[in-house]
Parts: structure tokens; sequence; C-alpha cells
């Protein structure tokens, strides 16, 4: 069965990706992928290196970036077409608008959802990882209806041929019982799951730097 890893981070993701692009792209290569997403924290920092990375090696780049939204989860967004790069840019752009104050610390990039209704266009949303996502984090909690409204919500937002609902196991408690949850809410909304794997190394030799 092919796979295409739609959810990576590189170094570029300060103090959580060990890896440098050209790196993910060779291994990426190597298992033959026929494609690599790279979606590093609220930026497109390494996305050029990314895709020059790739093509000699015949690999499709997909350009996205793993958002930190106004409610503290994570939302991953890959470009589906041009104008979803323009839309994308613009999201990370208003994100970090006013985070370097001539005066006081520095505060870390937001988006908000309002910015996302206005900006969704050309853009595909994954619900985000296991732990940060708003709908993901929601079901290990318990709270059920509140995955469904946050879902429902990003639904509203991209619209069903727009979502996806991301499903990762990172080997924690409770993977299994949370991904079955998820794929239930899947159905019931009418849109596809997507399967993940929220990579941060192309080896885990690298791990102990995250």
């Amino acid at each position: 069965m092919s796979y295409v890893e739609l959810h990576s981070h590189s170094a570029y993701s300060f103090l959580d990706g060990a890896s440098h692009p050209q790196e993910l792209a060779g291994v990426a290569a190597e298992q033959g992928h026929a494609a690599l997403a790279l979606t590093d924290h609220d930026g497109l920092h390494g996305a050029m290196e990314m895709a020059q990375a790739l093509k000699p090696l015949g690999v499709r780049p997909i350009t996205g970036s793993e958002l930190t939204m106004e409610d503290g989860s994570h939302l991953t967004l890959l470009c589906e077409t041009r104008q979803g790069y323009s839309n994308l840019c613009r999201l990370i752009t208003r994100a970090h608008a006013g985070t370097r104050p001539e005066r006081g610390p520095a505060t870390k990039p937001v988006s908000t959802y309002v910015a996302l209704e206005e900006h969704a266009p050309g853009l595909i949303c994954l619900s985000g990882c296991a732990r940060e996502g708003a709908v993901a984090r929601a079901v290990e909690r318990g709270d059920h209806p509140g995955a469904a409204a946050a879902a429902r919500r990003l639904v509203r937002i991209f619209g069903p041929e727009g979502m996806r609902i991301e499903l990762q196991r990172p080997f924690a408690r409770h993977d299994r019982r949370r991904n079955r949850a998820l794929v239930g809410l899947a159905e019931r909304l009418g849109v596809p799951c997507v399967a993940t794997g929220n990579v941060h190394a192309h080896t885990r030799t690298r791990a102990r730097l995250q």
C-alpha cells in the first residue's frame, strides 16, 4: 500500500523538529514516497529547501504549515492550489503581525478562526495532531460533543471536500480508542480520514535533540 506523509516537521520548527529538509527528503525517496508535505510550525521556513531537495529525487513536494490557533490547538493546512499558497502566506503573515513589538518581549504567532474563514480557498485542512489538535484533544479528554463541535466548525470553514480528520498513533495510551472515535466522527460528518505520522526526525537517533 502506498503512503504519503502529510504531516512532518524539520529543524525549522525550532525546539521541535530535529532534521534538515534534505534529510527528510532523502528518507522519503528511499521509502518510495510519491510526495511529502512539510508542515513546520507557523511558517514556511523550509518549504523552498524541501522542494529543491525533493525535485531531483522525483518526489512531489506539498507545501503546508501547522498553525497555532487562538484556543491553543494546532491545525494542519496544506496548499492544494496557487490560491491556497497565497492564502496560507496571508494567514502566516497575520499570525506573526505584532509579535515583535519595539518594547517588551516577543510573543508567539497565533491564528484566528476568523482569519481562516477569510483565507480558506485553495487549502486542505487536517484536523490536527493527536495531542494538540482541537478535535483529537477533545476526544482524549472524553469531550465528544466538544470534538464534534470543533470538527463541524472546520467543515463549515473549509467545506466537506476540504476537511480531513487526522489520525495518528504516537504509541501513547488510548491511541486506538481515540482513533476509533475519530473515525466514527468522520463518518457522521461525511468527511474522509487521513493517517499521518507527525514526523519530527528522519531517524530515531535524532529524537534526543527534540
